[in-house]
């Protein structure tokens, strides 16, 4: 195998979370009086909520109280908005099967990705579940793909390690962790967005990614 260790990005890559994110967002930004179309809203899957709530206009110091709006109505709605992609499971079965190390690298606060992989009995697959924290010390997802290299002891082995995300925000990241990539279309990406983020490979289906992972690359 040319890698060992095999992170996944959560939203978009393993979890269709699209609706779910985009209607808390809606609901957050009506609370400081912006309405935008769910459309609109589209690009807050993907990067920390911070940075998003500040993209789209709110001020530094209501930024903390918007992402409570957001989690509120997550905690009671936007987790029942979420559904598994159905090729995910028999892809994580053969990817252990074949003898990679499976880990989750999510811009997602932590124990929310925790409860959505158990939810859809999927977290037994993965050795570590890495994503952001409350008091945003890890946040940005190459801080988070950072700490899921610490948690498997390969700081310094990052040539085994290799990121798998729908979006331009997990290419970026992993070239700043100084790792290699996939982008997978499976998510909200535009056209050619993960060729002009430099992924290192290109998945457009779950198909394509299997047999570039057990394949190709193995």
């Amino acid at each position: 195998m040319k890698y060992t260790y095999l992170l996944f990005d959560l939203d978009g890559t393993l979890l269709n979370t699209l609706e779910g994110v985009v209607k808390c967002a809606q609901y957050a930004m009506r609370h400081y009086g912006y309405e935008f179309s769910l459309e609109e809203l589209e690009p807050f899957l993907g990067p920390p909520l911070r940075d998003s709530f500040l993209r789209y206009g709110l001020k530094e110091e209501q930024v903390a109280d918007a992402i409570f709006k957001f989690r509120e109505r997550y905690n009671t709605e936007g987790a029942k908005e979420t559904c598994l992609f159905p090729e995910i499971p028999s892809l994580l079965a053969k990817l252990k099967n074949a003898g990679y190390k499976l880990g989750v690298a999510t811009s997602k606060y932590e124990e929310y990705a925790k409860d959505f992989l158990k939810r859809f009995d999927i977290a037994d697959y993965f050795d570590y579940i890495t994503g952001s924290n409350l008091d945003e010390t890890i946040s940005k997802k190459c801080e988070v793909i950072e700490e899921a290299l610490r948690r498997f002891n390969i700081s310094d082995k990052r040539h085994s390690a290799l990121m798998i995300g729908d979006m331009k925000y997990d290419d970026i990241g992993a070239k700043i962790a100084g790792i290699d990539c996939v982008g997978v279309y499976t998510g909200t990406a535009e056209e050619n967005e993960h060729e002009e983020a430099g992924a290192t490979y290109i998945a457009y289906s779950f198909k394509e990614l299997e047999d570039l992972l057990l394949k190709e690359l193995y």
